[in-house]
């Protein structure tokens, strides 16, 4: 008995698994394609080992336009898209309709800081120098305003690195 419920377990975590894995993939297959500009960064101190730090407009603009006092948690904004995908930040909150190129986008706060997806990039050792002209982070972006990393730009809008994706 103890090992068919130890082999029920495995079987159920392997499926939670493949599900997950199967979400992530059809949202990057299938989700809008979003450019987020990067933000100022020293470039002395952008490459850290085998990850590259990220920080964006949108949340440096979050922090200067919003309450430093405002609780940690999560909130949603209204972006726009211009004609290369590149958004900028239109409002706070969830509108009754979205224009035709508005999207949502979840941001969330932590220890007095906006978040926007990932705050680091991790690439193979000793390839960092060909990330050094990132400009923006290429997001694909769900419906419900999650947003998943997927690559990095430059001011060209040119994928960096040995990506396979395309623009």
């Amino acid at each position: 008995m103890r090992r068919l419920g130890l082999l029920l377990t495995g079987l159920a975590i392997l499926a939670a698994i493949n599900v997950t894995v199967w979400r992530y993939e059809r949202a990057i297959s299938s989700a809008d394609r979003v450019l987020l500009r990067l933000a100022p960064v020293d470039p002395r101190s952008l490459m850290q080992g085998d990850y590259m730090r990220l920080n964006y407009d949108i949340a440096r603009q979050l922090g200067a336009h919003r309450d430093s006092e405002r609780a940690n948690g999560s909130d949603t904004l209204v972006i726009r898209l211009d004609g290369q995908q590149v958004a900028s930040w239109v409002a706070d909150g969830t509108p009754a309709q979205l224009a035709p190129d508005e999207r949502l986008l979840q941001v969330r706060r932590s220890d007095n800081q906006w978040l926007i997806g990932p705050d680091a990039f991790f690439f193979e050792e000793g390839t960092g120098a060909q990330y050094e002209g990132a400009r923006y982070g290429e997001f694909r972006l769900q419906a419900d305003g999650k947003a998943l990393l997927v690559g990095l730009r430059d001011e060209q809008f040119k994928l960096m690195g040995n990506s396979r994706g395309r623009w």
